[in-house]
């Protein structure tokens, strides 16, 4: 097998694990929702939706971004196997996650009653914050974990600690809310978080790292540019939260409350269908990135592989989801909902893009240039909130998918230009070709669910969808040769 071959694999493999782990996640998530709406209702329902959403506000501004942020660093020195450079970096990032949570739980108790008064009005749930402050070190903990188990590239147990996480946060959340009824809510919330934390546990100890013995002041002069670069990210989430509140805000004031709605479910069947591989570039592509980062040849070789599967990938995920979206919805949601087939159906033209611009974006994280990152999420995020509001204004659900296209399109002739200038790489003329076919693909079957009704409809759906996936299961056989990998599991069966 060619070291090529053994590259796209290794990509492959990391997407079906983390793809896989996203669709359990999401049937967790879908179970707990049920479950919980006939448990406690939707007073219920919306009490734990504030109580995790006060958590998560102070979490996006205690945690300072550096389980993110630590990634790069512990990758690069894993991959250059300097085990005292790694230990080193490791104890660094585990004496600020312990920094983090003591923070969290400071600032959960000092602004409690405020949190308190702005999510009920009044101050009767100013001790279930205060209690609630212990998730801070449960998720801080259990984040850290999960952040070395990328860095050192141990994909099956930061699935499984995913998986047996979500299992067990669901076993020990449906027993207190069955006998606590709406006053479990607080309990099940710290129940989950806390055998979230001791799961990851089990798996933190299957990889072995020594901890060093370092001062404050050696933690804090060695920590600061992981800690820089973590608040530079986590800017960026603000900044992107940001923006969706204003846009949220934008459409119920000009337009109505059911077109949020609208919007809101159609943006959930999106990033559920197609967070499989997002979710794989976030966890896997980052760190194995990061690893060679200073070895030109070799990360650019990632980049382009990376950049090949993801687009192969996300036209065989988009090319379904376009074609079966009336099905999704109903089954998903329900046919009140069916106005926001269009929505879907039209920006799922700008996620190729989207991949792209993903992938060549972590290239400038890797290379740790964090006032770049910055400039670049500030312009796009800019740029962003104002084509939606724009296209909102003039046409509605529909032309947010277009501003969405049109978005992404800024994005990846900003990303082209960063990386020609600052790091001298060019797009292969094959990832174009991917890119091209597969817009093309999904822009044929759109067009035939805007202007064509009918059998006709039906067939040409059906003959566009089945060219496509032809296509790209040819070019994905071209790069792993699935036969060899089929045959080698048969033979190893027998």
């Amino acid at each position: 097998m060619s070291s090529k071959q053994t590259s796209y694999r290794s990509i492959f493999k990391a997407t079906s694990i983390f793809g896989g782990v996203q669709v359990f996640n999401i049937l967790v998530t879908l179970i707990r929702g049920k479950a919980t709406a006939v448990l406690i209702g939707t007073t219920g329902m919306g009490l734990n939706g504030f109580l995790l959403s006060g958590l998560k506000l102070i979490s996006s501004l205690t945690s300072l971004g550096i389980s993110s942020s630590a990634v790069r660093d512990l990758s690069i020195a894993y991959g250059e196997s300097d085990d005292n450079r790694f230990e080193t970096t490791y104890t660094v990032f585990r004496n600020w996650i312990w920094f983090t949570a003591i923070l969290g739980v400071l600032s959960s108790i000092l602004f409690a009653p405020l949190l308190s008064q702005f999510a009920f009005g009044n101050n009767s749930y100013t001790s279930a914050y205060v209690w609630l402050s212990t998730t801070f070190i449960f998720g801080a903990l259990s984040g850290g974990i999960y952040t070395v188990l990328r860095a050192v590239r141990k994909v099956n147990y930061l699935a499984q600690a995913n998986i047996y996480g979500s299992v067990g946060g669901l076993l020990v959340t449906l027993p207190i809310l069955y006998y606590w009824r709406i006053d479990g809510v607080m309990p099940s919330i710290i129940a989950a978080s806390a055998v979230t934390y001791f799961i990851s546990i089990y798996f933190r100890k299957k990889v072995n790292i020594k901890v060093l013995n370092l001062n404050l002041k050696e933690t804090f002069n060695l920590g600061k540019p992981m800690v820089v670069m973590g608040i530079n990210m986590s800017l960026s989430s603000v900044l992107a939260s940001v923006s969706v509140f204003i846009l949220s805000a934008f459409i119920t004031n000009q337009g109505s409350l059911s077109d949020l709605g609208l919007y809101s479910a159609g943006m959930s069947i999106m990033g559920g269908y197609i967070g499989m591989v997002f979710t794989a570039i976030g966890t896997d592509y980052f760190p194995r990135l990061s690893a060679v980062i200073n070895d030109e040849i070799k990360w650019k070789e990632v980049v382009h592989h990376q950049a090949e599967l993801v687009l192969i990938l996300l036209t065989i995920v988009l090319v379904l989801l376009v074609v079966t979206s009336p099905i999704l919805i109903r089954i998903l949601l329900s046919r009140e909902f069916l106005d926001t087939r269009d929505f879907i159906i039209i920006s799922a033209l700008s996620i190729p893009l989207k991949g792209l611009v993903w992938v060549l974006g972590f290239v400038i994280l890797s290379k740790g240039d964090n006032r770049l990152f910055f400039i670049t999420e500030l312009l796009s995020n800019t740029w962003f909130l104002g084509f939606n509001l724009l296209f909102y204004f003039f046409y509605s659900i529909e032309g947010i998918a277009i501003s969405m296209v049109l978005n992404y399109l800024l994005s990846i002739f900003m990303m082209l230009f960063i990386m020609k200038k600052y790091y001298n790489y060019h797009i292969k003329r094959s990832v174009y070709l991917l890119l091209i076919v597969g817009i093309i693909s999904i822009l044929a079957l759109v067009l035939s669910y805007i202007y064509i009704e009918g059998t006709l409809q039906i067939g040409l759906l059906v003959l566009i969808s089945l060219l496509a996936l032809v296509y790209q299961f040819y070019e994905l056989n071209k790069r792993l040769n699935i036969k060899e990998i089929l045959m080698s599991k048969f033979l190893k069966k027998e």
